[in-house]
């Protein structure tokens, strides 16, 4: 039987864990196709954003991890995929024969097609280390997103400039207030930390107008800048509307709380590219993909074997830090919000934790 798991995502990593651990799968063919041989873990943006990191400790091979799991890597961007013939097609034109496709591709920049010209790519994630390098060292450094990680981004930023000389003037814009998903105190707190570490913020404000120089936002206020990086939210990827697979109003591809999407018991998808039909405003973050990579390669395996799968069910509150800098993070669980360097030790070592896993 041939199992294709298309991106390396937090789940699928999950999934090679287990593979690599599984002996009883010599029967089957299981291949992992990317865009590219390594993963970079997003939980460690900030601290490379920052300086703190070094590229080789923030990225995965993922053809190495894949033949050590006895995985066949192939290093293409699927276009394209038929439930129908169950094949996949990929950018160099091949097609890709499958009996059982699982997607965990990630997501894309939610940007104004208007502003195009004068953004910053940041995904797919194998853009981030050398888009980032070059963008912290401009003279207007501005970042649009007051979630989780364009507040990170923004401190990271002000915080390599401060330690090798440039001016403190990071401009983070938001339109709503900071952490909107978080409690009002985290928000607060969060906003503090960024005055004293020198970025401006600007919230309940958007971004009305671009050009060359400078940006406008719908409080007429105007800023200069050196392109944006724009951090907003998770955008699909085209491929589910284009091979007029089950998706949300979004795009993303729809699935039940199996992970397997409604009517095709052999199509799985989890993390950012997923929405579940039980959970349509669940966040889209690292946390969930985990948890969502044990439940996947379980009912992969499952319907193999024609059993019944298990349901995938969401925690309703997890651990969340938020790195702000200068090797300090903010703590949240639920309600509660704390800030200090202890936290930055937690969240070091829990994603050191994760890269040394799967190197």
């Amino acid at each position: 039987m041939n199992i294709v798991l298309v991106g390396g995502g937090h789940a699928h990593l999950k999934c090679l864990t287990h593979i690599k651990k599984d002996t009883n799968l010599s029967n089957h063919t299981i291949m992992l196709i990317s865009p590219d041989r390594y993963q970079y873990y997003s939980g460690m943006f900030s601290g490379f954003t920052e300086g703190i990191y070094s590229l080789d400790e923030i990225r995965i091979d993922l053809k190495k991890l894949s033949e050590e799991a006895g995985v066949v890597f192939v290093e293409e961007k699927v276009t394209g995929v038929s439930s129908a013939s169950k094949t996949l097609t990929t950018a160099n034109g091949d097609n890709i024969s499958f009996d059982i496709v699982s997607f965990d591709i990630g997501s894309f920049m939610d940007a104004p097609k208007d502003f195009e010209k004068w953004l910053v790519p940041l995904k797919p994630n194998h853009l981030f280390p050398e888009t980032i390098e070059a963008y912290r060292k401009q003279d207007y450094p501005v970042v649009i997103g007051g979630g989780a990680s364009g507040a990170e981004i923004a401190l990271a930023i002000s915080a390599w400039r401060k330690k090798n000389g440039y001016p403190m003037n990071v401009l983070l814009i938001t339109s709503s207030k900071l952490l909107p998903s978080s409690s009002k105190k985290a928000g607060a707190v969060l906003k503090r930390i960024a005055l004293q570490k020198g970025v401006r913020v600007i919230e309940d404000d958007r971004l009305e107008e671009l050009n060359d120089t400078h940006c406008k936002t719908e409080k007429g206020e105007s800023f200069p800048h050196s392109n944006v990086l724009w951090l907003t939210g998770p955008k699909s990827s085209p491929i589910f509307r284009s091979s007029a697979l089950l998706h949300d109003g979004d795009g993303f591809l729809l699935v039940k709380d199996s992970l397997q999407v409604p009517g095709f018991p052999f199509m799985f998808g989890a993390g950012d590219c997923i929405s579940l039909k039980e959970y349509p405003h669940l966040p889209k973050n690292g946390v969930y993909a985990v948890k969502q990579g044990d439940v996947l390669i379980k009912n992969i395996f499952r319907v193999v074997q024609e059993e019944d799968c298990h349901s995938f069910i969401p925690q309703q509150n997890y651990l969340s830090l938020i790195s702000s800098g200068n090797n300090e993070a903010l703590l949240q669980y639920g309600n509660f919000s704390t800030h200090g360097k202890f936290y930055w030790k937690i969240k070091n070592m829990i994603d050191k934790r994760f890269i040394k896993r799967h190197k």
